[in-house]
């Protein structure tokens, strides 16, 4: 491809410090898409390997406690393995923009079509109705307490047995959730949209003059993806500034470290020193 441009749509972390990255590139007529692992991105030593890659989009990344990694893409498939086997599931008939999962036999997927998808160890099966709007997150503390957000303020809940929109005062794209607990949920969105609360009870945090994006809980503090002005922390009722040289749009934190996706950049953050590779 002699033209082409580079998005790194979703970066997670082991607790070795090894980053696993999902970039795509687009020529302008196709995509092509990478799993892309870096050893040690803080050391002279970092080892960079394509552990997997398909003719397609991939659209996000997440890694369970087992090691096991997790990618959907622009086709409606979750592609799942490590680095040496591969599994390619056809989940939805549409593009997927999300998934996330509590472990190895819970994992949950959702796009364009509106509907979550299940993974429960042995197949992919629909856990909802068409909900309205493309979904853009999935997170929740169970599979007895799941939340789902997306376009044109989509926000839903799910206890076990129904489905219970939540309608919050807000038109926004809610693009994060990050469930701190049972009873203490962030949803995050265009427009610095922010509410916190827990099922039908919510509070308007939001801080305008910015675009949130993804959301994570690292080392005490909640951090939020600004997009172009980098990354925020917010203490519960303002947003700072954390770093603003690089684009970021993804976040997730596995303990140990905080890894960051944005333009085509994969970034791991230790709490002191920011680290990763520009992918061209």
């Amino acid at each position: 491809m002699a033209d082409y441009s580079v998005t790194v749509n979703g970066t997670v972390a082991a607790d070795n410090g090894t980053i696993f990255s999902a970039v795509a590139y687009y020529d302008g007529e196709s995509f092509y898409s990478f799993v892309i692992s870096e050893s040690d991105v803080a050391s002279d030593d970092n080892q960079t390997e394509r552990i997997y890659e398909k003719p397609c989009w991939f659209t996000d990344i997440w890694r369970s406690n087992s090691g096991r990694l997790y990618v959907c893409d622009d086709n409606g498939a979750v592609h799942s393995g490590s680095r040496t086997e591969w599994t390619e599931s056809q989940v939805s008939p549409r593009h997927l923009n999300t998934v996330w999962g509590l472990d190895d036999s819970t994992v949950y997927a959702g796009g364009s079509e509106g509907v979550v998808y299940r993974w429960d160890g042995a197949r992919w099966s629909a856990v909802s109705p068409a909900l309205g709007n493309t979904i853009l997150c999935i997170a929740g503390s169970s599979p007895s307490d799941l939340y789902v957000s997306g376009e044109g303020a989509l926000f839903w809940h799910y206890d076990g047995r129904q489905w219970t929109q939540i309608q919050l005062p807000t038109n926004a794209i809610l693009v994060g959730l990050l469930v701190l607990s049972s009873g203490d949920v962030l949803v995050s969105g265009s427009a610095g949209t922010l509410f916190r609360g827990s099922s039908l009870a919510w509070t308007d945090v939001s801080q305008r003059g910015r675009d949130f994006y993804k959301m994570a809980f690292y080392r005490k503090t909640i951090h939020i993806a600004g997009g172009g002005q980098g990354v925020f922390t917010f203490d519960g009722a303002t947003v700072s500034n954390l770093k603003d040289s690089f684009p970021v749009y993804r976040l997730s934190s596995n303990g140990p470290y905080l890894a960051l996706a944005g333009g085509n950049s994969a970034i791991r953050y230790d709490g002191s020193d920011w680290d990763g590779p520009d992918y061209t």
